[in-house]
């Protein structure tokens, strides 16, 4: 499939945004004075790279077709956004109707990128979406603290709110504000499970509305970009002993990002298309 091909049955594109942590080369220091025979000059550092996906869905919010993109520590991540909203834009201005989603955790970095980088007077509207799981885990730790081993009911029922009532949050909030007080001096608690729910639901309401996301057939998770971020960094990156250095590195995930797209062939083309020189016989 060709990246501007769109499926019959495409309703929506989803566009995700997340981080994975890179083996890195980096030059030790020389220490002062004379150093020891065969002392290491380089070492191995964690930093973190970018993944992001652009997804084509069904009416169902079934994943059709995904492109794959990423980019070493150390480069700006503009860039792999602007590479994604180039794709969208080409797949909107081809087929204008497609439904638009911003999917990312929630962390304040992936949303100041991803709202930057598709805004809605050049993409048109768009519907911002917080993955689903991420909520989850927030609000089964809060729901530990408050009811121990009984809180696998409340979290089932906080979920079965947040897939079908739109004002999910707000009941949610009103659930868990009791318990935000110290139940000896009614000071609020500015740390632990349910201080860290209610900041992360006050924080992120608006990209919260998964009723209205499954009414139209939109996805509410981010698995494709945290699938992305194994396949692409993970499996290939981060293999026994591995370190890299940021540009050929970042080779090996552009080649890899496009055998994962299964865009190999169709890039390859082009790509030797552009090498081929004219050749002709002179004459004798």
């Amino acid at each position: 499939m060709s990246s501007l091909e769109i499926p019959a049955e495409a309703r929506a594109i989803s566009v995700s945004l997340d981080r994975a942590s890179v083996p890195m080369e980096e030059p030790i220091p020389r220490p002062p004075g004379r150093p020891r025979r065969n002392a290491p000059k380089i070492t191995r550092v964690f930093h973190m790279a970018h993944c992001g996906t652009v997804t084509l869905h069904d009416g169902n919010g079934r994943a059709l077709y995904s492109m794959r993109f990423g980019q070493m520590p150390g480069i700006d991540p503009l860039d792999v956004c602007n590479a994604m909203a180039n794709v969208v834009y080409r797949l909107r201005e081809k087929q204008p109707e497609l439904r638009l989603q911003l999917l990312a955790d929630g962390a304040h970095e992936m949303w100041n990128l991803l709202e930057s980088s598709f805004p809605e007077s050049l993409l048109g509207p768009r519907h911002l979406m917080v993955d689903f799981w991420h909520v989850q885990e927030k609000l089964s730790a809060a729901a530990e603290a408050i009811q121990g081993a009984e809180s696998r009911a409340v979290v089932a029922g906080w979920r079965r709110l947040l897939e079908r009532r739109k004002d999910a949050v707000t009941q949610i909030l009103a659930d868990l504000e009791p318990h935000w007080c110290d139940p000896v001096d009614g000071s609020v608690v500015k740390h632990g499970p349910i201080h860290e729910a209610i900041t992360y639901l006050t924080n992120h309401a608006h990209r919260m509305n998964y009723a209205g996301a499954r009414a139209k057939g939109l996805p509410i998770g981010s698995g494709t970009v945290e699938a992305t971020c194994k396949s692409l960094i993970g499996v290939r990156m981060k293999r026994a002993g591995s370190r890299w250095k940021q540009d050929t590195g970042d080779h090996v995930i552009k080649l890899r990002a496009l055998a994962l797209s299964h865009q190999w062939d169709a890039a390859m083309s082009r790509f030797f298309a552009t090498q081929r020189t004219a050749v002709r016989a002179l004459a004798a």
